[in-house]
């Protein structure tokens, strides 16, 4: 099977040329064969007139010698036959006529007609011999029929006929062939600038056949990811604006909402109390979503600021740990680490705010008296974090899309505990800015709490 879009491009061509020399040469042999055949006829015809006209010139004292001299100077092989039954016989294929001479021949020459004689090569797998013709013809007062076969097929054909014949027959069979060619070879690169122009306009359902195993079947697949990417961040693109256009809905309309009630004259001194606080807390919502968009749309970018710097890792969990403790206390929460020395060269900040949203999630699911570890090893040149705790876990359905962007298994509940599903997308940008990852522990029961593992290299790739 050809893989290889240039071996089939140099395959046709190679294909083409051959057919086409081929049907050229067959085409010109049977054109030349039709000439020379065509024209023998009249050639020896005008042969005979100017052998008869010598004679009436010359007036040869010898029949045999004058007929001789003429088959030299044309290359003919000559029999002529009197109407007193006298044969005179000249040239290299003389006998084998008058073996072929029949009785019938003279008497239609005698009659005034013109007599065909084929000629038959006895040894096999030779030429064939071109054809006597014989006429009746006038010498002195005496009637003759006159037979000439030439010694071969005359060569004088028009050699620049034949070469434009060859020549045009070359460039229309080839031309044809080449256009077929390419209507089979351009077709599939029809349907791809098709399909471009589709996913340009938005349609990211196209599809294209991938069957061939060349250059372009790589292209047709490398085009059906790229529609099926570019379909999948469409719709990502949709849900994105739609979460945030409903995260920023939610606290404006509470604003709105309390910001009226406050405008009663009827609201007491606690009540107003109370709205304020609410609409303080939305507002501080609104900030915490503006900072988080605003902090993506930089790492995003690949201009954020990147800073490694070579610190305990330990140190600095271990400080986020401490940092939280108001938190993970009143509610009565256990925090349990179990941390190697480990020096890591990477953005002190931007991993501290990894830490911090990891910790604040599963202090945020996990319920009172629940328990949370953090755990620090060196595996194979990466700093290996694992945090994990007894909160109420992810379900099966929700694993495989934690880390989109504004998702939520819960929505009501994440809602309620103020959160905006940015803080895993942001921790897993963070990860790999820094040449690692982050997922869920495979090995984790979902139903018993969330655990993540995050990887880190020592030291961030340039």
């Amino acid at each position: 099977m050809i893989r290889s879009l240039y071996v089939r491009i140099t395959a046709t061509f190679l294909i083409i040329v051959l057919i086409s020399i081929g049907v050229a040469f067959l085409f010109t042999n049977q054109m030349f064969k039709r000439d020379a055949r065509g024209q023998l006829p009249n050639q020896l015809e005008q042969a005979i007139e100017r052998i008869e006209q010598l004679y009436a010139v010359s007036e040869p004292a010898s029949m045999k010698e004058f007929l001789e001299e003429m088959s030299n100077l044309q290359g003919l092989s000559i029999i002529a036959v009197s109407s007193a039954n006298r044969l005179v016989s000249v040239g290299e294929r003389s006998d084998a006529m008058v073996e072929r001479l029949t009785y019938q021949q003279l008497a239609s020459i005698f009659s005034g007609s013109t007599v065909r004689m084929e000629m038959f090569n006895r040894e096999a797998g030779s030429p064939p011999l071109p054809p006597a013709i014989g006429r009746l013809v006038q010498f002195g007062g005496e009637r003759w029929a006159l037979f000439v076969q030439p010694d071969r097929f005359p060569q004088n054909s028009n050699f620049i006929w034949t070469a434009v014949t060859l020549l045009v027959t070359l460039l229309v069979v080839g031309g044809v062939l080449i256009l077929v060619a390419a209507r089979y070879l351009v077709r599939p690169l029809k349907m791809m600038t098709n399909a471009a122009r589709r996913m340009s306009e938005g349609d990211f359902s196209v599809r294209l056949p991938a069957r061939r195993g060349d250059e372009l079947g790589e292209l047709a697949e490398g085009m059906n990811k790229m529609a099926l990417s570019l379909s999948q961040l469409e719709m990502m693109r949709q849900d994105f604006v739609s979460n945030v256009s409903h995260e920023i809905q939610s606290p404006l309309t509470s604003i709105g909402g309390f910001a009226e009630a406050l405008r009663s004259g009827e609201v007491t001194e606690a009540e107003r109390d109370r709205y304020i606080s609410i609409i303080k807390q939305e507002s501080m919502r609104l900030s915490r979503l503006s900072e988080n968009l605003l902090n993506l749309a930089s790492l995003d970018s690949q201009q954020h600021p990147f800073h490694p710097q070579p610190y305990r890792l330990d140190r600095q969990l271990r400080d986020v740990v401490l940092a939280c403790e108001p938190q993970w206390i009143a509610k009565r929460q256990t925090v349990e680490l179990l941390m190697e020395e480990t020096v890591i060269t990477a953005d002190r900040d931007q991993l501290n705010q990894v830490w911090m949203n990891l910790l604040a999630n599963s202090m945020k699911f996990t319920p009172e008296d629940g328990k949370i570890f953090f755990s620090l090893t060196g595996q194979d040149g990466f700093a290996v974090v694992r945090i994990s705790d007894t909160g109420i876990g992810i379900s099966e359905e929700d694993r495989e899309r934690v880390f989109e962007r504004f998702y939520k298994g819960d929505v009501s509940r994440d809602r309620s505990q103020g959160g905006s599903g940015l803080g895993l997308s942001i921790a897993q940008t963070i990860a790999h800015i820094h040449g690692g990852s982050i997922m869920l522990d495979p090995g984790a029961d979902q139903l018993a709490g969330a655990s993540f593992i995050i990887r880190l290299p020592f030291t961030p790739p340039a």
